[in-house]
C-alpha cells in the first residue's frame, strides 16, 4: 500500500519526538549513579507511552506487524494505552471513573501499609496515624506523586492479591523498570530502523547538583491527620488535579531544566497537558462552583477556546500522531513540519502561541494550588 504524503509527515514528526525521548532516556541511564530511575519514570511513563503508541498506530494502519512481549501475562500495547490515558485521563466521559479509581488506590495503600506491622506497630498506628501518601519534588514543586503509579499499573498489578505493602512495593518496581526497559528497546529499533542512532550524545548525562530533588511523605487517607489535600473539594477531585499539578510541573519543569527536551517531545506534551489541564478543571467546578475560582477559570477556559474548539482539528491532532484534516501543500520544510502545522491551524506564530500555552499552564497551576491548598 503506497503511503500518503500527510502520512510520510507524520512519520518525520513522530521520528523527530523519538529522537528526542531516546536522547533524555540515554541521559537517564548514564545518571544512574546520582538519579533514582524509579523516582523519574513514574511520572516519565505518559510520556514514553504516548510516542510508543504513535508508532504502533501508525504501523497498525499501514498493515505493518509489531511484537512487544507481555508483562506479567498483560498486553503491553494495552498497557500503553492504560499509561498515556495517565496523560488525558481526566478528559471526557474518564472523570467520573477516575475518581472512584483514585479513591480506591489510595484507600488500598492504607491497608497494604498496615499489614506489614506487627501487633505494637498497628497500635502505634492507631495513636499516631501512617503517611500513605507521597510527593516527589523538585525545589519544592511536586512533579509526582504515589497514586499516579497505581492509575498507570492498577491493571497489571491487582493490589488486592497482595498481602504487604513491601511485596507489592517490590512487584511494581519491577513492572516499571521492565515496562521501561521494553519501551527503551522498542524506541532503539525505531531509531535503527530510520539508521538515525548516529545522532544520540552517547555521552550525555543529567546534571543533579543545582536542582533540589526530595520526597515527602503525608497523611490523606487519615482524615484526622490529614496534612495535604485540605482544600473543600472531595479528596478524589483533588487529587485528580493534584495529580494534573504534578504532571504539568513535571512537563514544563523538570522535562526542559533537567532533561534538557526543548523539541518537538516537549513542545507536544506541554500542548497535551494543557488541554488535559482546562478539561478537567473546567468539568470539576462546573460541577462544584465556587466564586472564589469562578472568574480565573472562565477566563482560562475563554483562552483555550479561541484555539481549540470542539471539533479542532488542531486539538485531535496533538493526541494523535497521524495528521488528518489538513492538506499536505501547508508543509514545505522538514524540521519545521510539526511548526507549520501548529502556525496553520492557531494562526499564530509558533513560539508566540507556545508562550500563551505556557502563561495559561502557569496560571492552571496556580487556581489548582489554591483548591487543592497545597503549599
Amino acid at each position: 500500500m503506497e503511503i500518503s504524503q500527510l502520512d510520510r509527515i507524520s512519520y518525520s514528526i513522530l521520528l523527530q519526538e523519538t529522537l528526542e525521548l531516546r536522547q533524555v532516556l540515554q541521559s537517564i541511564v548514564n545518571s544512574q549513579d546520582t538519579i533514582d530511575n524509579y523516582d523519574i519514570f513514574i511520572p516519565f511513563l505518559p510520556i514514553m507511552s504516548s510516542v510508543c503508541l504513535g508508532w504502533c498506530d501508525l504501523f497498525t494502519k499501514e498493515g505493518i506487524k509489531i511484537e512487544i512481549p507481555d508483562i506479567e501475562g498483560y498486553s503491553c500495547v494495552r498497557f500503553l494505552k492504560n499509561c498515556r490515558i495517565g496523560l488525558k485521563l481526566y478528559c471526557d466521559q474518564r472523570i467520573g471513573k477516575a475518581t472512584k479509581q483514585l479513591k480506591k488506590n489510595s484507600e488500598e495503600t492504607y491497608r497494604l501499609l498496615k499489614t506489614d506491622y506487627n501487633i505494637f506497630q498497628r497500635l502505634v498506628v492507631s495513636m499516631l496515624g501512617q503517611c500513605d501518601f507521597g510527593v516527589f519534588t523538585i525545589n519544592e514543586l511536586p512533579y509526582g506523586n504515589t497514586s499516579q503509579l497505581f492509575l498507570y499499573i492498577s491493571d497489571v498489578i491487582n493490589f488486592e492479591r497482595y498481602k504487604s505493602l513491601g511485596v507489592w512495593e517490590t512487584e511494581a518496581r519491577k513492572v516499571v523498570f521492565e515496562f521501561s526497559n521494553l519501551l527503551s528497546q522498542f524506541i532503539n529499533t525505531i531509531i535503527d530502523s530510520f539508521a538515525k542512532s548516529n545522532m544520540i550524545d552517547k555521552d550525555s548525562q543529567i546534571e543533579l547538583v543545582k536542582f533540589n530533588f526530595s520526597y515527602n511523605d503525608y497523611f490523606l487517607i487519615d482524615e484526622k491527620r490529614r496534612n495535604i489535600l485540605k482544600g473543600d473539594l472531595p479528596i478524589e477531585n483533588q487529587l485528580q488535579l493534584f495529580n494534573i499539578l504534578c504532571q504539568n510541573n513535571f512537563i514544563i519543569n523538570v522535562l526542559p531544566l533537567v532533561f534538557q527536551s526543548g523539541g518537538l517531545l516537549y513542545h507536544r506534551s506541554r500542548l497535551q497537558t494543557y488541554l488535559v489541564s482546562v478539561n478537567t478543571v473546567k468539568k470539576i467546578i462546573n460541577k462544584f462552583p465556587n466564586e472564589k475560582y469562578q472568574k480565573q477559570l472562565k477566563e482560562i477556559v475563554e483562552v483555550k477556546e479561541i484555539y481549540f474548539d470542539k471539533d479542532s482539528v488542531l486539538r485531535n491532532n496533538i493526541f494523535h500522531y497521524k495528521i488528518e484534516g489538513v492538506d499536505d501543500s501547508i508543509f514545505s520544510i522538514p524540521e519545521k513540519y510539526f511548526y507549520e502545522f501548529i502556525e496553520f491551524n492557531s494562526r499564530v506564530e509558533f513560539n508566540d502561541f507556545m508562550q500563551v500555552i505556557s502563561e495559561e499552564i502557569i496560571k492552571i497551576n496556580k487556581v489548582i494550588y489554591k483548591m487543592v491548598e497545597f503549599c
